[in-house]
């Protein structure tokens, strides 16, 4: 597995279409997953740290868990197909039971900021050495992302 860590909330200034940059924590490479509006707002939110009067979807999820007495402990980035990337989340309950549950990556990156668990990638996806949108290289394509503040994207 490779680790990961979440880097930062960027939005593509060409599409307008928000992006989350993930970085490795080996050689500090950078992986964009593009995502929904909806869930770049709910990571935005986990990144300041407000916890809203009401629970959202995702602090939900977490305190479900956390009710069952379970608790999310890794989020892997499973899987890479006709540009979609799949993400699994590892729930242990106790020391004996491991649930792994399907999820997109955005929900999964939303879960892992709040959970505060490790976010990893399956090493058997060419995850790192893909081909970038309309024959960009990395450097251009990190140029026409924008890095946004969290406290933009609520309000600040």
């Amino acid at each position: 597995m490779i680790e990961v860590e979440f880097e930062y909330l960027s939005i593509d200034v060409k599409t307008n279409d928000f992006v989350i940059i993930l970085r490795r924590r080996d050689n500090g490479r950078q992986l964009p997953i593009w995502i929904g509006s909806a869930e770049a707002f709910s990571i935005a939110i986990a990144m300041v740290g407000i916890e809203p009067p009401r629970p959202m979807t995702h602090d939900l999820l977490i305190d479900v868990v956390t009710a069952l007495g379970a608790k999310l402990v890794r989020v892997v980035i499973s899987g890479l197909r006709d540009s979609t990337f799949y993400a699994l989340l590892h729930i242990e309950r106790g020391d004996v039971e491991t649930y792994v549950v399907d999820a997109r990556p955005s929900d999964s990156i939303a879960l892992a900021l709040r959970a505060k668990c490790d976010i990893v990638i399956s090493d058997d996806i060419e995850t790192f050495n893909l081909e970038f949108p309309e024959n960009e290289t990395e450097k251009e394509l990190s140029e026409r992302l924008r890095k946004v503040e969290p406290q933009e994207m609520i309000g600040f």
